[in-house]
């Protein structure tokens, strides 16, 4: 039975995996929004049935892969710190480097082909909400349990704001949007460090302290 289990999840395993592969190629190739599930299931060689018994549509195969991801970073997060002070815990994270390069090559890649489609915000919106959701219950597990609720919640949306600010500006800095550089890698944890600093300082002008 464990043998028969085990083989199980491992075949459910590669299937997510063959999914996420094959929407990272596609992604590259055309906006998401018009990517259809037939043609992600045609890619990853599964059929239409076999995508819905994983997923409900293709922004939950993305709001799987950026959790993922999320939840590695924020894995390597000082607890301490983060309970002492979130935010400058959060900043010295992401000033040691440790953005995740794949995690970066799915932003680029899924904004590479111009501005973005309203079915293509539409995706973003809804991983994003995920996102900020996965996040707000992270928070309370990590942050002691007398946490004000509402600091929490606030904490984790403020942090969702100021990684999509820093989302933007960075893809407005690519000089190349078709391709990930070594100059772009670096300039992401820097453009997410000033938005976290204006969000330590209140919004205040840096030369105002």
């Amino acid at each position: 039975m464990t043998e028969t289990l085990t083989r199980r999840e491992a075949n459910k395993a590669r299937t997510r995996e063959a999914v996420i592969a094959a929407l990272r190629d596609l992604v590259v190739e055309r906006p998401v929004d018009e990517i259809t599930v037939d043609q992600l299931a045609e890619a990853a060689g599964i059929s239409r049935r076999t995508f819905f018994n994983y997923y409900g549509s293709i922004g939950a195969v993305l709001v799987e892969v950026f959790s993922a991801h999320a939840e590695a970073m924020v894995g390597q997060i000082d607890q301490a710190g983060l309970v002492a002070d979130p935010i400058a815990a959060l900043r010295e994270f992401v000033t040691h480097g440790h953005t995740d390069p794949d995690f970066l090559g799915w932003m680029a890649a899924l904004n590479c082909h111009g501005t973005a489609g309203d079915a293509a915000l539409a995706v973003e919106r809804t991983v994003w909400t995920e996102l900020g959701t996965w996040l707000d219950g992270r928070l309370h597990e990590m942050l002691s349990a007398g946490t004000d609720p509402l600091y929490v919640t606030t904490l984790a949306t403020s942090v969702m704001h100021a990684f999509s600010a820093a989302e933007k500006a960075w893809l407005a800095d690519r000089a190349d949007p078709t391709r990930l550089s070594a100059s772009d890698l670096a300039a992401f944890p820097e453009h997410l460090d000033r938005a976290l600093g204006y969000l330590a300082a209140g919004w205040r002008p840096e030369h105002d302290g």
